[in-house]
């Protein structure tokens, strides 16, 4: 399980099983090409946010990649976001349900869940949309990084 902090509050996301491994990447599948002209520019953003930084030029190093570019960022997000948009309800519930349903929050010394499965409802009132995106998105990237990492770079495929 991993702790971080967002905002004021710590979580922890737990493991999801292969099942939900197996039903999750079905449905982000669609929308995972559109993300990598998106990773692609951000990394090369970073690596040249970090290349002014080191090279002490300030105005580069204003902690915002892709500030100066803002077109060029909505250009790349619009599949993105129209993924997004033609994905049926369900599919789109299922993936914030499956995600929300491995994380867990701290209060006081104690952790409690997130979503409620047999209720399907969230349990903290302050969760806002931009949080519980932030939260599936960290799921995502942990249950699935490594299935996507290994079909990305070829090491996922077997030998003939």
């Amino acid at each position: 399980m991993s702790e971080f902090d967002l905002g004021a509050d710590t979580y922890r996301i737990g493991k999801l099983n292969a099942f939900q491994q197996f039903h999750l990447s079905r449905k982000v599948a669609p929308i995972i090409p559109t993300l990598i002209p998106v990773f692609l520019k951000l990394k090369g953003s970073a690596k040249a946010l970090a290349i002014a930084a080191a090279a002490g030029d300030s105005a580069e190093s204003d902690g915002a990649p892709l500030s100066g570019d803002l077109e060029g960022l909505a250009s790349l997000m619009q599949p993105f976001a129209d993924g997004i948009a033609n994905m049926p309800d369900e599919t789109a519930e299922f993936i914030l349900s499956t995600c929300l349903g491995a994380v867990q929050r701290k209060q006081g010394t104690a952790w409690f869940q997130v979503w409620n499965a047999s209720q399907n409802t969230c349990m903290f009132d302050d969760l806002d949309l931009g949080v519980m995106i932030k939260l599936s998105v960290r799921v995502i990237t942990e249950s699935l990084g490594p299935f996507l990492r290994g079909m990305l770079t070829g090491q996922g495929t077997p030998k003939a």
